[in-house]
């Protein structure tokens, strides 16, 4: 099993934002914190000056050095291993998934983790990690002042059930509710359409109910779009959890316009769950 959840270290507000939930996460769920920080500057080919390579580089050792300072004076007895990586950072980062529990990055980026502006490096990571990718916005709060909620998103698509069961676990060990939330985007068209749409989300949770039977759950079925409705319940929540489906064939997943447009709009953290099936 992973034992440790990865982050990109990059100096800007986000990547530090990230940072802390990041810890927050290994220490809750008793995993090492790994501190990557990347940029094909570190190259040795050529293109930079010997001893300008050799500052760049004890720069950017001074940078993960301090991220884990910061950290250790919050939670000491954490873990915490840094790693620099002469390659682009959303390699890096989807490299380091692959013995992840999680891996974390900021919304924003600068420094060496060039262009992580989501869309890029962040979009990248999302995409193609092997594991939950936690995206963190600066403007979110630190961990320990979320609302007591996590939102998932419920579609029906195949393989929701490790994502849903994620959710419900990650529910418990912060003491909070869940709130269960479908969207069909639009009217229902008839009482009895909204009647099936309630009972097949009650279905996909009969189970994770009696698992984890301490975590309050709400079931919400919105005739709202998913984007919509997901938008705006993170304005009140700790999380909001969504999957992305592993594309056929091909490296990486389908983060899909829903996604999308919660990665960019969330006012809380957002986690991207890969689904098989």
């Amino acid at each position: 099993m992973p034992n440790q959840v990865t982050v990109g270290i990059d100096g800007s507000a986000h990547a530090w934002r990230a940072l802390d939930w990041a810890a927050d996460y290994a220490v809750r769920h008793r995993l090492s914190l790994d501190l990557v920080h990347a940029s094909r500057a570190l190259v040795e080919d050529g293109t930079i000056p010997p001893d300008a390579l050799r500052r760049l580089i004890a720069e950017r050792e001074d940078l993960l050095a301090e991220a884990r300072q910061y950290t250790l004076k919050l939670h000491p007895d954490l873990d915490i291993g840094t790693r620099l990586a002469r390659t682009d950072p959303g390699s890096a980062l989807v490299e380091g998934s692959d013995q992840a529990a999680m891996v974390a990055v900021g919304s924003r980026g600068l420094g060496g983790f060039e262009g992580l502006l989501f869309g890029s490096v962040g979009l990248y990571t999302a995409a193609h990690a092997r594991c939950p990718v936690l995206v963190v916005p600066r403007e979110a709060p630190y961990p320990a002042d979320v609302p007591a909620r996590i939102v998932a998103g419920v579609e029906g698509r195949p393989g929701e059930r490790a994502m849903l069961g994620w959710a419900f676990e990650e529910a418990a060990s912060r003491g909070a509710g869940i709130l269960a939330l479908h969207a069909v985007g639009g009217d229902f068209g008839s009482p009895r359409r909204r009647v099936i749409e309630d009972m097949e989300l009650s279905a996909s949770l009969a189970g994770l109910r009696a698992d984890q039977p301490d975590v309050q759950v709400e079931e919400l079925v919105s005739d709202r779009t998913a984007s919509q409705a997901l938008v705006e319940a993170s304005r009140t929540a700790a999380l909001v959890v969504v999957g992305a489906a592993r594309r056929t064939g091909l490296i990486g997943m389908a983060l899909g316009r829903v996604n999308h447009a919660v990665l960019h709009h969330a006012s809380c953290p957002v986690v991207v769950m890969p689904l098989d099936g």
